[in-house]
């Protein structure tokens, strides 16, 4: 995401925002699929669920609010990497959540550091598209404006499947994989798992909906255009304003 003229803390501290306490999770829970009265299908557009109009407290942040509940918001996010699997490879993340993207649509490129200060030993596309879920849910406390459920809309299986299906298995074995390998962006999932936490004391569930590629265009021009911007060093929080 573009950074203000101001400093962050500046810019948090004018809307009067502040930063969510990053933890691990511990697998007491765990995000779960979109719910719809018959199984969803990559190929139902998202726009056919989730309109652009105001949520349930506010009367003019037009989000993408669910047509027979406005206490669900749908947040499409996508990553990108320039050189993946490759030497040099360039991250970025991007994810979008209402109507006029010029003002909904945030990105960054992936940090060399972890959200708990670990090192970064390769940028990829998975970790990008993980990286986006978790910004798009630190971003803003989704319950202050009434929200009860976030739905995740993403086109990467490894990010959908991995939140709902493979990271309960993950925590069980001790974070390795069904073939005895460390599993890949722990610390990533880890946090992951905690937002779950957090949101759940919050009174909020999230949701991960597999798209298809072609309804999520927004996030991914967003995030590769991002893959030029400099590097970035620390793991870094961004909260949008009640836009």
């Amino acid at each position: 995401m573009t950074a203000p003229a101001a400093s962050r803390d500046e810019f948090l501290d004018f809307f009067g925002m502040s930063l969510p306490e990053r933890q691990r999770g511990t697998g007491r829970i765990f995000p779960t699929p979109y719910e719809t009265s018959t199984e969803p299908s990559p190929l139902e557009h998202p726009e056919t669920a989730f309109i652009g109009r105001p949520g349930p407290i506010n009367d003019f942040m037009e989000r993408f609010t669910h047509v027979h509940d406005r206490s669900k918001i749908l947040i499409y996010v996508d990553g990108a990497c320039a050189n993946n699997g490759r030497g040099g490879a360039n991250a970025a993340w991007a994810f979008y959540f209402g109507p006029e993207p010029e003002a909904r649509t945030c990105s960054g490129r992936l940090e060399m550091k972890g959200p708990f200060g670990g090192e970064v030993q390769q940028q990829t596309s998975n970790r990008a598209e993980l990286r986006a879920a978790l910004a798009a849910l630190r971003a803003r406390q989704w319950s202050d404006d009434g929200y009860r459920t976030v739905v995740i809309a993403a086109d990467s299986e490894y990010v959908v499947r991995g939140a709902t299906e493979w990271a309960k298995m993950w925590t069980q074995n001790n974070w390795k994989t069904s073939g005895g390998d460390d599993v890949a962006n722990r610390d990533l999932w880890e946090l992951l798992l905690g937002e779950a936490e957090r949101y759940q004391d919050l009174g909020l569930a999230i949701q991960f909906w597999r798209i298809d590629r072609r309804f999520n265009q927004v996030a991914d021009a967003a995030a590769k255009k991002a893959t030029a911007n400099p590097d970035d060093e620390d793991f870094e929080d961004f909260m949008v304003p009640g836009i």
